[in-house]
């Protein structure tokens, strides 16, 4: 997925490009997005398609969330984030906004167990 214009091309895109990693989220895209915003000020969302894109005010393409219509397991939504070039402030940004859905993915999981 290359940061590119939107085109009936482009919108159903798969997220294979060797700068973005993918990250399945037991978390609805809802829920996801808020915790975005709540990781990186300055970030702003767009529906399309393909998902929520999450941009830099700059305009660069740090994330896209979206929900699989084929969901599998408990995965509710999938984090599409940027991973190279590494010194690029939205590639920074993305491992920011990982990281923090990484935690509360392993804190949602470690109330389910002590729940059970």
């Amino acid at each position: 997925m290359t940061d590119q214009p939107e085109t009936s091309a482009t919108a159903d895109r798969t997220f294979t490009d060797p700068e973005f990693a993918t990250l399945a989220l037991t978390v609805d895209g809802d829920d996801a997005l808020d915790e975005i915003h709540d990781a990186v000020k300055g970030l702003h969302a767009t529906a399309t398609p393909v998902g929520t894109k999450i941009r830099t005010t700059g305009g660069a393409l740090v994330a896209v969330v979206h929900t699989p219509q084929a969901a599998a397991d408990d995965v509710e939504s999938i984090l599409h984030y940027r991973t190279e070039p590494a010194t690029a402030l939205a590639t920074r940004k993305a491992r920011t906004l990982r990281r923090r859905l990484e935690s509360d993915e392993a804190a949602t999981d470690a109330d389910a167990v002590t729940a059970e």
